[in-house]
């Protein structure tokens, strides 16, 4: 498949992360654009986590209706099929987290990206076996998820990436 044929559901990391990087500003209108192509996604539970860091939730904010999942989509039979399936498979979706946020994020981007063919972008460790990218591997759920930089490349906004930047911390330390 075509970079162009994929739509993207973001992780709240992705929106933090972006907020780093000294071409901010671009990069988000970049993201905000294809947010109104309907390329890229988030959801509900994101705001909420958002809370904590300011200025990405103040970036993406004011453009809120054209990221976020619909209800209707989101609060399907399909997809919580697929929370309840990782309920039992990957408990560990739901521990506390920096932001204190009671409906985590991670189940649902996981659900919606499953039934609704998105690609799952987050930051969480690709080969760590309690995080998104583990989840969206376990046979029965087989979602597409990337990183952030991996993201960036993949749609057009970072031309090039150095091998030293493969590490997601690596790649926004460099500051865009």
């Amino acid at each position: 498949m075509s970079p162009e044929a994929y739509k993207y559901l973001l992780d709240t990391d992705v929106f933090v992360r972006i907020c780093e990087l000294k071409e901010r500003q671009k990069v988000f209108d970049l993201i905000i654009k294809m947010a109104g192509a309907g390329r890229v996604s988030t959801i509900r539970q994101v705001f909420g986590e958002l809370k904590k860091w300011p200025i990405a939730l103040g970036m993406i904010k004011p453009h809120r209706s054209i990221f976020e999942v619909k209800p209707e989509a989101q609060y399907t039979t399909e997809v919580q099929a697929i929370i309840d399936e990782l309920g039992n498979k990957a408990r560990w979706l739901w521990e506390p987290t920096a932001t204190g946020n009671p409906d985590p994020a991670d189940p649902w981007l996981i659900g919606i990206a499953k039934t609704r063919g998105y690609t799952v972008v987050t930051n969480e460790g690709q080969r760590k076996e309690k995080r998104i990218p583990a989840a969206c591997r376990f046979p029965t759920i087989d979602c597409r998820c990337i990183t952030g930089p991996h993201f960036l490349v993949e749609v057009g906004i970072v031309k090039d990436i150095k091998p030293e930047w493969i590490d997601t911390d690596a790649f926004f330390k460099k500051g865009g």
